[in-house]
């Protein structure tokens, strides 16, 4: 992964850039103007519009959105050559001023950040489903701005396994999950599989950012999940339901939504909650970035102990 500017363990901030801020906006600054869709084709015919660059849109679909280091990472996965962030990023601005792809940037205070996210436009997808590459893209998918960080914590950690386990075997984002009792279809963040000497190890992932009103929505979702595991029942296909963590942004956040989870009473049946944030993923030994909540009693009291994990069927 030398093509990044900064690979992961370089990487050394106190808060991660995916955390909500107080007082924290997110602009677009797509192109404005209108673009004909024979612009865009005729930029195609003249080869304007190159392969990789279809490699670059196929990134932002499947990420939702995205980071230049994110779209870097997975150009670099698929063993694309020569490929630079600093190429991505400048192929990133075309695609935008060519109105393929979107991008916001952050503010805080009117004072904008270095966070440049990237989304999918209309003739984005146009240029995909004319590749046949499946593209389920709707227009207000790109502009879910209060589930941006969320979903960019989510890349984090998929990216962060794409990289460094060996024995990922696949993974799915947003997958339907059909509730037992409600009859209803749920969608996790996302269900990493990894093969464990030839048996599949599943594991959901949920992604929590601490904007107002998380607690509840967090808790909500929760219910969600608790009603999956509580009426979880082993197919020939699935003897084990997945394992559950949650993305959270420090550890003081990942105590808070544990705390909310204590209120609500929220149960998994046979199933502990696992918890990690943005930058213990970072750790080339993710495997060890993994933490739990235990309860313990101590002079008659109750009291929650921090404990960390060694995730031993991640394979580095």
């Amino acid at each position: 992964m030398d093509s990044l500017f900064t690979s992961d363990d370089k990487i050394k901030v106190v808060k991660s850039p995916f955390s909500a801020y107080e007082n924290e906006g997110a602009k677009y600054d797509g192109q404005n103007r209108n673009v004909r869709l024979e612009e865009v084709i005729s930029r195609v015919q003249r080869n304007q519009i190159k392969a990789y660059d279809y490699l670059i849109l196929e990134a932002v679909s499947e990420l939702e959105f995205a980071t230049s280091r994110m779209v870097t990472q997975y150009l670099l996965l698929r063993n694309v050559e020569d490929i630079t962030q600093e190429k991505v990023h400048r192929r990133l601005k075309f695609l935008k001023d060519c109105k393929v792809v979107g991008r916001y940037l952050f503010f805080n205070e009117e004072t904008e950040t270095n966070l440049r996210i990237y989304c999918l436009e209309k003739h984005g997808k146009t240029l995909l489903l004319g590749r046949n590459y499946p593209c389920k893209w709707k227009p207000t998918d790109s502009i879910r701005v209060g589930d941006m960080k969320s979903i960019l914590a989510r890349n984090q950690v998929l990216m962060a396994f794409r990289v460094k386990v060996k024995n990922l075997a696949s993974y799915e984002i947003n997958p339907s999950v059909k509730l037992v009792k409600s009859a209803n279809i749920f969608n996790p963040h996302l269900l990493i599989t990894l093969d464990v000497q030839g048996k599949k190890e599943e594991i959901f992932f949920e992604s929590v950012r601490s904007y107002q009103g998380y607690r509840e929505s967090a808790i909500e979702r929760l219910k969600k999940y608790e009603e999956y595991y509580n009426y979880f029942t082993p197919t020939a296909d699935k003897m084990e339901p997945p394992k559950f963590i949650i993305i959270g942004e420090d550890d003081i956040h990942l105590f808070e939504i544990f705390k909310s989870t204590l209120k609500a009473n929220i149960n998994f049946k046979d199933m502990g909650i696992i918890y990690t944030h943005d930058l213990r993923v970072l750790d080339n030994e993710i495997n060890k970035s993994f933490i739990r909540f235990d309860m313990k009693s101590e002079n008659g009291k109750a009291k929650a102990k921090l404990t960390e994990l060694n995730y031993a069927a991640i394979q580095l």
